[in-house]
């Protein structure tokens, strides 16, 4: 085709690609690639015995003109052989790495918050010295695929991550694939966790010593030949995450705004927004705190379905999104009860009901880290929209793939996969954590630097100093850098991120990532009901009923009684290690039509579906009463 003599260089996407563990042997379905566009699977993301699909990342080539900008899509029918040549190195650094205690770059683990040292992290397993440590590293290499439906079952083994080993045992962390385009497809592990030796104690949410998962992190590379041209691609990254618990919910700040902000601090005059659109800066900042009242009752109560706030009724919507005057004072009320991201004094009541980077969990602390706040672009946003100074724009609606040109296609692709992770609070997070806010971190906006050098010695202890410094552990990444820096193993912290730690401030509220770790669900029960045509009213209110709504970690963390109680030790511990080996069992929250009357409930919700009996703990058990689950900066 013409516009093929028009390519200068190629490149990859998404940028950043998001992969997730599943205990399914064979059945997967692929990350977002429409933003905007709810992932949907036609099991409600498990197969036909109730295990869990990972998630497929696929990477696409697109070529660019001189100018740098994106003219077409690239397939191996393209190419002069017929292929697309790919290159993936992952690794799991996590057992090797550092303790994860507290964010480096905030002011407390600086040493510049009043009465509060600065944080010094040791090792991970520090009983594992010299070049022994090299046990606590799983690391296959890299792996080459190409052509067109290349390992379409999975079954060939040189396309498998599986020679890496912890302490000798190896450890499978994903595979290669492509499609009938030739483009990549990436699965990630199977949620297998494991320490050595055997049974090791669980001792924490985020540090335990001899465990390691098969989450992982690393470059994507691609070369194809178009015309007798060799083009080496400009590279992206893949991340392989934990599942996803509620497929649709976006957290309140989402990794893509994460990063855009980023991009905003790399070069300013490209992608700071020179307009404030109400419908792309302003409502989707207001529909993420009624969308996540399916997964907190605490943001349905405040939120949700019929209150006061919530933002998405038609009408509401109506005068939030005009710029006369005469809406000016509810615009301004709005605006007020969000809390400043420049953190300079203590703002606990406002929004996000969200806790922090530098929570302390009783909530004595005089650090304004104790909450999150939005980011600075989106209060900036939020400001200017206050004043009136905004266009409406249009209205959400997500283009289909044929709709969209290449341009909107490539940059789409990394739109919709971060999209769906969480850009915050990071104790440490869920996909990847504090490092990924850093502009040290990127070679442009949105793809990573990478290491040449693979030096992870930063001395028997880390520091803020040491972290941010260039040529530090942030200037650039190798494979597994970018996962190191989260819990060991996942499942640990997963089942530590509740809401509500001191009761005192209510029984739902602050939470931590319900979008990604529910708090708490409408049960499949409760949706029959009201779904039901021969259902009461009166019974279909109380099926509604936020007293109704469940503990996603019931007969785990939770007692299954109401009101739920918060297991003491050591029933909170025995329950972590619980949810290592039953992870696949919790519920998945899905999007589901709701027939029936839309002006008594809402016409779609989402619903806890195929969870598994879970033996429950003791009831009996002594409950934590007004106290920290763990010391402080643990949860």
């Amino acid at each position: 085709m013409s516009d093929l003599k028009q390519i200068a260089s190629v490149a990859i996407y998404p940028a950043i690609g998001i992969a997730r563990v599943g205990n399914s042997p064979d059945e997967y379905f692929f990350g977002p690639e429409i933003p905007g566009a709810h992932p949907e699977d036609s099991g409600n993301f498990r197969d036909n015995q109730g295990r869990i699909k990972r998630q497929a990342a696929k990477f696409r080539l697109f070529g660019l003109n001189e100018k740098g900008e994106v003219i077409r899509e690239i397939t191996a029918e393209d190419a002069d052989d017929g292929k697309i040549s790919w290159k993936v190195h992952v690794a799991n650094k996590k057992a090797a790495w550092y303790r994860f205690d507290q964010a480096f770059d905030i002011p407390a683990s600086k040493g510049e918050i009043d009465g509060v040292s600065a944080i010094a992290s040791i090792r991970r397993n520090p009983d594992i010295k010299d070049s022994q440590r090299t046990q606590l590293v799983i690391d296959p290499g890299q792996r080459v695929i190409g052509g067109c439906n290349e390992n379409h079952d999975g079954k060939k083994p040189q396309y498998a991550f599986n020679t890496g080993t912890f302490f000798s045992k190896p450890v499978y962390l994903g595979e290669l694939r492509t499609d009938e385009q030739g483009n990549l497809i990436f699965l990630g592990g199977r949620g297998k966790t494991e320490s050595h030796p055997p049974n090791a104690p669980v001792v924490g949410f985020g540090n335990n010593p001899g465990w390691h998962d098969d989450t992982a992190d690393g470059p994507v590379d691609a070369s194809i030949t178009i015309n007798g041209q060799f083009f080496q691609a400009k590279g992206a990254w893949v991340i392989v995450g934990p599942p996803n618990y509620a497929p649709g919910i976006q957290a309140f700040v989402t990794g893509y705004d994460l990063l855009y902000q980023v991009a905003i601090h790399l070069k300013p005059r490209k992608y700071k927004p020179k307009t404030v659109s109400f419908y792309e800066h302003i409502y989707p900042i207001l529909e993420r705190l009624n969308l996540n009242q399916w997964v907190n009752a605490g943001l349905a109560r405040d939120f949700g379905w019929g209150s006061t706030s919530d933002y998405t009724y038609p009408e509401l919507v109506k005068r939030l999104s005009d710029s006369s005057d005469a809406n000016r004072p509810l615009r301004q009320a709005v605006f007020a009860r969000f809390r400043n991201p420049d953190y300079k004094v203590m703002e606990g009541n406002d929004i996000l009901p969200v806790y922090g980077d530098a929570v302390s969990f009783n909530l004595q602390s005089q650090d304004p880290r104790e909450w999150m706040a939005i980011l600075p672009f989106q209060y900036d946003c939020l400001k200017k929209w206050a004043r009136g100074e905004f266009v409406v724009g249009e209205a959400p609606k997500a283009k289909s793939w044929e709709q969209m040109s290449a341009s909107e296609r490539a940059h789409n692709l990394t739109f919709a996969a971060l999209e769906e992770t969480t850009g915050g609070p990071f104790h440490p997070g869920c996909e990847f954590t504090w490092p990924m806010r850093q502009k040290i971190m990127y070679q442009e906006p949105f793809r990573i630097k990478r290491r040449t050098e693979n030096d992870d010695n930063w001395g028997d202890q880390l520091t803020s100093s040491i972290a941010l410094a260039p040529e530090g552990p942030l200037d650039g990444s190798a494979p597994g850098d970018i996962t190191r820096w989260m819990a060991c193993p996942w499942q640990t912290d997963t089942s530590s991120c509740l809401s509500a730690y001191n009761t005192l401030t209510g029984e739902y509220l602050p939470t931590f990532w319900p979008a990604r770790v529910p708090n708490d669900v409408m049960t499949e029960e409760d949706y029959q009901i009201l779904a039901s045509s021969d259902s009461t009213a009166e019974e279909k209110e109380k099926a509604f009923s936020l007293r109704k709504r469940l503990k996603w970690l019931r007969d785990i963390i939770y007692t299954s009684s109401y009101p739920p109680k918060l297991i003491s030790y050591p029933p909170k511990t025995n329950g972590r290690k619980i949810f290592i080996h039953k992870w696949h069992d919790i519920g998945i929250v899905v999007r589901k039509l709701l027939p029936g009357d839309p002006t008594l409930f809402p016409k779609k919700v989402w619903v806890e579906t195929g969870r598994h009996d879970i033996k429950p703990v003791d009831e009996n058990d002594t409950v934590l009463h007004n106290r920290s689950p763990e010391p402080p900066t643990h949860r």
